[in-house]
């Protein structure tokens, strides 16, 4: 994070100096004597014009950052794959062993394969503060684009929270570097909540960034273990509230490559009961996950592939927060609070919205935890999600790790899975001299 942090001051100092080369040349009456479109001076981001550039460009590093790119600048995989592999929603049928390593749940941080995606995530948070506080000074406050700009930035820290081991340091490098110290998972969580807060007071009457605070506010406070309180703040969201990030064909940066990885690739397949743990994604027949088997994989000659029909092309946007997910937070309150006859109607009510039939109450607490994660897994399928419920029932339901991740022999290759139980942070980050490799608790939910 660092090192990338000081790329980017070192970058901006050398286009000042670039610009002030530039006004220092003679002038020409000529008629080659024309403006660069694309120089844009510092000045002119200070405009509502180029607050909206800045606008998109933070929502454009947010998509990235989250769904990944195959190329142009800071292109990587994105966080919902790498949760996808490390957790039971995917296989890897490839055979690079340094993204394989991912699938195995066997990270080392000097495994440079993953660094661009840490450095995107932090990329995306600080662009997302930086445009929101532009906007307010240019608009006085007065674009709901404000509030959802601190809701993604709040999202940029929910799921970090969610995914890293935790002892995530978030740094920031102007007006001037101040390296951050490493923060636990409850301590993520509280940040995004700040954010929220003031999202909240930013939404500008606009319902759909609102309803994206709430939910995101209840995803977060649920990751706290408050559950009253995160069921409270997703009451008034809409069943049908859907925000997701958008893609498109128009350069390979703004591509959804996890549809390139899965269909075209075949880098990334469904998974069905991985690892004995896992949960029959593939197999299910369930309208929440549809995939169709094509046969193994071309890469590896060997991983079943099934695609997921729901990455229908380059341009396929993916889920962030839907009100689905409310519901669901609804009933985990509900079962938490021991209303059992709520918390079977909340699931059977959304199960009916997809056509799907409903299921009895299981009758014992384990059980109906089960199946409480089960309808989370499936509603929230490939939207990053699905590693911190496995570490939810690990920290707040008392599971071994060994009954709810992917555990013991790899699907190929003869080898075993690891011990990880979050995504390690990279080793560049021990430049921060606030934080240490060994700060990383990867060992633990």
């Amino acid at each position: 994070m660092s090192r990338n942090e000081r790329r980017q001051r070192h970058a901006k100092r050398r286009l000042i100096a670039t610009l002030a080369l530039i006004a220092a040349l003679p002038a020409c009456d000529t008629l080659l004597d024309v403006q660069d479109p694309d120089i844009i001076e510092p000045d002119q981001l200070r405009t509502l014009q180029g607050a909206s550039a800045l606008y998109n460009g933070a929502i454009g590093e947010f998509a990235l950052a989250k769904d990944g790119a195959a190329g142009g600048p800071g292109s990587a995989l994105g966080l919902v794959q790498a949760v996808g592999w490390f957790s039971d929603e995917f296989s890897f049928g490839g055979t690079p062993p340094l993204i394989r390593a991912m699938d195995l749940r066997e990270m080392d941080p000097q495994n440079a394969s993953w660094d661009q995606m840490y450095q995107n995530l932090h990329v995306a948070r600080v662009s997302a503060e930086d445009a929101a506080s532009l906007l307010q000074e240019v608009s006085g406050g007065a674009d709901p684009r404000i509030g959802e700009l601190y809701a993604v930035s709040a999202a940029v820290h929910i799921l970090m929270g969610e995914a890293y081991c935790g002892a995530v340091p978030f740094s920031r490098t102007e007006p001037e570097i101040e390296y951050g110290m490493p923060l636990s998972t409850d301590q993520i969580m509280d940040r995004a909540i700040e954010r929220l807060n003031m999202a909240d007071q930013a939404a500008g009457g606009s319902a759909r960034i609102a309803n994206f605070a709430r939910v995101l506010r209840g995803r977060a406070l649920l990751n706290q273990g408050n559950y009253a309180a995160a069921a409270s703040a997703v009451a008034a969201v809409p069943t049908d509230f859907l925000y997701e990030t958008v893609h498109s064909t128009n350069s390979s940066r703004e591509e959804n490559f996890m549809y390139v990885d899965n269909w075209e690739l075949d880098r990334y397949s469904v998974s069905n009961d991985e690892g004995g743990n896992g949960l029959d994604f593939a197999t299910a027949g369930d309208p929440r996950v549809p995939t169709e088997y094509v046969g193994v994989s071309r890469f590896d000659s060997e991983t079943p592939m099934y695609r997921y029909l729901k990455l229908t092309s380059r341009a396929a946007p993916v889920e962030t927060a839907s009100g689905n997910e409310a519901r669901m937070i609804e009933a985990e309150a509900q079962l938490n609070a021991g209303d059992f006859a709520g918390w079977i109607a909340t699931i059977n009510a959304a199960r009916g919205t997809v056509g799907m039939d409903p299921v009895p109450d299981p009758g014992t607490q384990d059980a109906r935890v089960d199946l409480m994660f089960r309808e989370r897994a499936f509603w929230l399928f490939n939207t990053g999600h699905r590693l911190g419920d496995l570490r939810r029932l690990v920290r707040q339901y008392g599971r071994a790790a060994s009954s709810v991740y992917p555990w013991g022999p790899y699907h190929k290759d003869n080898l075993q899975r690891g011990m990880d139980l979050s995504l390690v942070i990279p080793g560049n980050e021990a430049n921060n001299p606030n934080y240490d490799l060994g700060d990383c608790r990867d060992g633990e939910a």
